[in-house]
C-alpha cells in the first residue's frame, strides 16, 4: 500500500545505521512534582502516553535538570525494561526538546529520518523482532546494543512524513473518540444522581432471587465450546455484557439468560447482563428478577451505586462479598421506572456507538500499520 505520487522500492537498514541510541537517565516516581522541568518516565509510555506521537508532557520534576539526558525534538523513545518481551516494544516520537528522559528509557536519536515513521514502524511490524531480542523472565530488558541491529525499512523522507500524518489523524481521531466516550459515561453518571436521589430503598433480595455461583472443576474446562460458558469475575464481562471465554462440560450453578451477573470477589460490584445461558463460578452470583420491576432498572441502579460495596466488602489482598450481602444490598425505587429504564437506555445506546467507532478506528490503525510495513 503506497501513497499514488511515490514509488520504487523501500530500502531496508537496521536502526544502528540510521540512528545514535543512548538511555536516559535516572528521575524516580517520587522525584515528581507539580512544578518544574517537563519529564517522561518509562512506565508513562504504558499508561499515559497511547498514541505513538508524544506531543505533551504530563509529568514534571523540580530536580537538578544540568546532569539530566534532555530530548531532542524527534527523539523515539522505547523502554528498557517491561514485564513482557512483546509489551515493551511501545515506541513513542518525543515533538520538542528539552524534556528529561527517565533512566530506564532506550533513546534513538535519528540522524535524518523521521521520528514520528519509525515509531509507527517499530510498534507495528517489527515489533516481534523487538521481542525476540528482549531478555529476562520475570523482568524483560531491552538494550540499546539489541536495538541497533533491529531492521526497518527506510523509504525517503518525503514519504516518511506522509505516512506519519496520515497515522497520526487516526490517532487523533481515536483519542477524540475517547473523550466523546468520557464525557458520555459523565453525562449517564449525572442522569443516575438526578434520577435515584430522595427515593425510597428497596432490598436485592426483594426483587431478585440471589444465586451464589460455585466453581466447577478446572479439569472440565476448555476453550472448544464443549459444555456451557464459564462466568468466573470480571475476566467474562465486556462492557457490561458476559462474553464467552472459558467453557465446562461439567456445570454446577447455572445462570438464565436475561439474569443479571454480579462479581462478588475483587473486584466486587461488576455488574452485567447475561446474554445466554451459562454456568457461574464463584467469583459471581446471578440476579433473578422476580418482581416487575424491568431488570434493567436493576442493572442501571447496582451499576450506579457499585462504589457502595466498598463499605461493606471484606478482605485485605483479595476482597468480596457473600450472599447475606447482596440479598440486603439496597437500591432506590423511582416512581417511574420504566421511563428512567428507557432514558438510560438511549444514553447506553449513545455509549455503546462511540465505542463501536472508536473500536474501528483502533482496526483501521492497526490494519494500516500491517499493510505499510509488510
Amino acid at each position: 500500500m503506497r501513497f499514488p505520487e511515490f514509488c520504487g522500492e523501500w530500502k531496508e537498514t537496521t536502526l544502528g545505521k540510521i540512528s545514535e541510541i543512548t538511555k536516559g537517565s535516572g528521575i524516580s516516581k517520587d522525584q515528581l512534582s507539580e512544578q518544574g522541568s517537563p519529564c517522561i518516565l518509562y512506565g508513562e509510555l504504558y499508561t499515559k502516553y497511547k498514541s505513538e506521537i508524544i506531543d505533551e508532557a504530563y509529568s514534571r520534576t523540580e530536580l537538578d535538570s544540568s546532569s539530566l539526558v534532555k530530548s531532542k525534538a524527534n527523539d523515539v523513545i522505547i523502554p528498557c525494561s517491561g514485564e513482557t518481551a512483546i509489551d515493551i516494544s511501545t515506541a513513542r516520537c518525543v515533538s520538542f526538546n528539552n524534556i528529561l528522559l527517565g533512566g530506564d528509557l532506550n533513546i534513538i536519536r535519528l540522524k535524518h529520518d523521521d521520528g514520528g515513521f519509525f515509531a509507527y514502524q517499530l510498534n507495528g511490524a517489527r515489533k516481534k523482532d523487538i521481542a525476540r531480542v528482549a531478555q529476562g523472565v520475570s523482568v524483560v530488558h531491552l538494550y540499546g546494543e539489541n536495538l541497533k541491529h533491529i531492521r526497518v525499512y527506510h523509504p525517503a523522507i518525503e514519504e516518511q512524513k506522509k505516512i506519519t500524518r496520515l497515522l497520526s489523524l487516526i490517532d487523533e481521531r481515536i483519542t477524540t473518540q475517547n473523550k466523546i466516550i468520557e464525557d458520555l459515561k459523565k453525562l449517564k453518571s449525572a442522569i443516575s444522581q438526578i434520577i435515584f436521589r430522595n427515593t425510597t430503598l428497596v432490598k436485592i433480595q426483594n426483587l431478585c432471587e440471589v444465586i451464589m455461583g460455585q466453581s466447577p472443576s478446572s479439569s472440565s474446562y476448555n476453550s472448544n465450546n464443549d459444555g456451557l460458558p464459564l462466568i468466573q469475575g470480571n475476566l467474562d464481562i465486556l462492557d457490561g455484557i458476559t462474553i464467552s471465554r472459558i467453557y465446562t462440560n461439567e456445570p454446577t450453578k447455572i445462570s438464565l439468560q436475561k439474569d443479571l451477573i454480579l462479581t462478588v470477589r475483587a473486584p466486587v460490584g461488576i455488574v452485567a447482563e447475561n446474554k445466554m445461558k451459562v454456568c457461574i463460578g464463584r467469583g459471581v452470583c446471578a440476579l433473578r428478577n422476580k418482581s416487575v420491576i424491568p431488570t434493567m432498572y436493576i442493572y442501571y441502579a447496582l451499576d450506579y451505586f457499585s462504589y457502595k460495596w466498598k463499605q461493606i466488602e471484606q478482605g485485605s489482598t483479595f476482597t468480596s462479598i457473600n450472599g447475606d450481602d447482596v440479598k440486603n444490598f439496597t437500591i432506590p425505587l423511582v416512581g417511574d421506572v420504566e421511563y428512567s429504564c428507557a432514558f438510560l437506555s438511549k444514553v447506553d445506546a449513545l455509549i455503546k456507538c462511540s465505542i463501536d467507532l472508536h473500536s474501528n478506528y483502533i482496526k483501521q490503525k492497526q490494519y494500516l500499520l500491517s499493510q505499510l510495513f509488510i
